[in-house]
């Protein structure tokens, strides 16, 4: 009886993979069990608060959120002076497995950013030149992976705006499980479909489309509170009052 079930599940597996591989309607590969599924379309924030949100910085914005909602710094850029902004297009993988990434293409929107969970797979990489060319292809704003790339050389070369936790030539297959467009974690943080995402060489950052304006707001006090310390730096004012004001309450300088 095991043995039956088993074959029956695997046949299953099987059969959702072939209609993905063959672009299958997303009405058919939502059919079925947990792990082949693709969901609905989901609201998007304005791509103009994406853009305002990436002017301010990283270090801004996990400020204005109270350092909350930052990713793991393992996922780095693959390039410098590079950054990105748009809402999230989640994606789970299993381990090694990027069947559902290669359908993902053909279902993101222009200004997204793909946020890919491998669920902790440290072996595989799950996109290369290939995969980014059609990707960048399809208009996505940029790319965030916990989990490998390769053909690090040419993704490089053509500039793609990629975050990654590490690089490896290995390769996994083509037969899922995956899930696109429902909630994932992405280096620690909880990343639901539509939550902006700001990526730049301090990190990448998590917003849910609620806080955005907040914290738009907050981040941008944090600027001209900055922008103000350094006019003061410069005019000799080497140590901020506050640190002294500090140090005297706690019995340190008098």
């Amino acid at each position: 009886m095991k043995t039956d079930r088993k074959k029956a599940e695997r046949n299953f597996f099987l059969e959702k993979s072939t209609i993905l591989q063959k672009g299958g309607s997303v009405m058919e590969a939502r059919e079925g069990m947990v792990g082949f599924r693709i969901a609905p379309d989901w609201p998007r924030p304005p791509l103009e608060l994406a853009a305002a949100l990436e002017a301010l910085g990283t270090p801004a914005i996990s400020d204005g959120m109270n350092h909350f909602n930052t990713m793991d710094p393992a996922i780095k850029p693959i390039l410098e002076r590079r950054s990105i902004a748009g809402p999230a297009a989640t994606l789970r993988l299993r381990p090694g497995d990027n069947l559902m990434l290669h359908k993902s293409l053909g279902l993101v929107r222009p200004g997204d950013v793909l946020v890919v969970d491998t669920c902790g797979c440290t072996t595989s990489s799950i996109l290369g030149e290939l995969i980014a060319t059609a990707a960048f292809q399809a208009g996505l704003a940029g790319i965030v992976i916990d989990g490998g790339i390769r053909d690090i050389q040419q993704l490089k070369e053509k500039a793609y705006p990629i975050f990654a936790r590490f690089v490896t030539p290995a390769v996994g297959g083509k037969d899922g499980p995956g899930e696109f467009g429902y909630p994932i974690s992405c280096g620690g943080v909880p990343v639901h479909p539509g939550d902006l995402i700001v990526g730049d060489e301090n990190g990448v950052v998590v917003i849910p489309p609620a806080d955005a304006e907040k914290v738009l707001a907050d981040g941008r006090k944090k600027r001209s509170y900055e922008e103000t310390r350094m006019a003061e730096i410069k005019r000799g004012v080497l140590v901020k009052p506050a640190i002294d004001d500090t140090l005297r309450a706690k019995g340190v300088i008098s």
